[in-house]
């Protein structure tokens, strides 16, 4: 009897250790997230300073990720950690989950441009990705209640819920992308904006960003060319060319300079 009594004290010390690793994360995340708030549209050097707590901030979450099969266990514990055998629709949903994560990152890259480029972008990406989210808790309480054991083991468990969750995110709002502007109508708009300001990324392959005000409401980021990016300036006027794509956002055909 005392060796089951001690298994389990060492299993409860190293769950709050989990925890405690997990908490503290949580905390720098958010101490980073108060400094980069504060300094997200600062230009050279404070930009420097904001990027230095960008990347402690995500040394931190990918830490958490690293260890997120550990921390969903310890706050939700698993019927088993390991089975002998296993049955083979589990076994189906393992490889399928799997796979769906890996297809929508590829398609994800995909359409990645095109969402930065269309109007109000990121409101289609979250409102389809949401939706993507509602499909996966769907899809969960249906295998639940028809096949439970494929929540039973822990990998198994951890592995289908990030790849349901994550991969139907990441899919609905690339292909609400794909669909948007690939059965757009074939009237062009053209509207002139002005550039608040403009950016490059870092590295060797850099990308070329504008700013603009729409609606003089919200500010949207474009990808641009670098030779466009070299001919304008902030403050100017330039005209954007944009079609209304099938679900009713407009995305943008092309850039010019007015003369």
């Amino acid at each position: 009897m005392k060796q089951p009594k001690l298994n389990q004290q060492k299993q409860k010390k190293g769950s709050s250790e989990i925890r405690k690793l997990f908490y503290k994360r949580l905390i720098y995340i958010g101490l980073c997230a108060v400094p980069l708030w504060i300094l997200a549209n600062e230009k050279p050097p404070l930009s420097y300073l904001a990027l230095l707590f960008f990347l402690i901030g995500m040394i931190n979450f990918l830490a958490i990720v690293q260890l997120s099969q550990f921390i969903v266990d310890d706050f939700f514990p698993p019927k088993t950690y390991f089975e002998k055998t296993t049955q083979p629709f589990d076994h189906f949903m393992y490889y399928f989950a799997t796979g769906l994560f890996f297809v929508s990152i590829v398609f994800q890259i995909f359409e990645i441009r095109t969402i930065d480029n269309t109007l109000h972008g990121m409101k289609l990406f979250w409102s389809a990705g949401g939706f993507g989210i509602v499909i996966a808790i769907i899809l969960t309480v249906i295998l639940k209640k028809i096949q439970p054991s494929v929540y039973f083991e822990s990998k198994r468990r951890y592995t289908v819920h990030f790849g349901l969750f994550v991969g139907l995110f990441l899919t609905v709002s690339a292909t609400a992308s794909f669909v948007n502007h690939n059965f757009a109508d074939n009237k062009e708009i053209c509207n002139e904006y002005k550039i608040v300001r403009k950016s490059q990324s870092g590295g060797k392959n850099r990308s070329s960003f504008i700013f603009v005000n729409i609606d003089n409401l919200s500010e949207e980021r474009f990808d641009i060319s670098r030779a466009f990016y070299n001919k304008i300036n902030e403050g100017q006027i330039i005209n954007i060319y944009t079609i209304k794509g099938k679900l009713g956002f407009e995305f943008v055909t092309n850039f010019k300079t007015i003369n």
